[in-house]
């Protein structure tokens, strides 16, 4: 089952132009009313973060600490997408952290203009 704030690997090939590829670390952000009724849930994929990086208001700063990966990321919320849980592979962790739940919420909000 997917639930939400659940860190899993995804693979999110095939892709065109500037998507993220390859399996790679997403959060799930939909609700589980979604997660567990239909076959779909919206992620944002991940990238690794090298320290100094410059942080885009659309990217949310999650230290190794609190997801379980063993880099730090940023979830990208310009990269969002709805994927089939066929594509998904191993659970990686999960994101507790309810201050950076909310960062994420008020990014998806600012993203959105919600």
């Amino acid at each position: 089952m997917v639930d939400r704030w659940a860190i899993h690997f995804c693979r999110l090939d095939p892709v065109q132009g500037s998507e993220q590829r390859g399996e790679r670390p997403v959060l799930v952000v939909s609700s589980d009313a979604v997660n567990h009724s239909l076959p779909v849930s919206t992620v944002l994929p991940f990238s690794s973060v090298k320290p100094g990086a410059r942080i885009y208001p659309s990217e949310v700063f999650l230290p190794a600490a609190t997801t379980g990966l063993p880099k730090d990321s940023v979830a990208m919320v310009q990269q969002i997408r709805t994927v089939d849980h066929e594509r998904f592979g191993a659970l990686a962790g999960q994101l507790n952290d309810p201050v950076l739940q909310e960062k994420v919420k008020e990014a998806l909000q600012a993203y959105f203009n919600l």
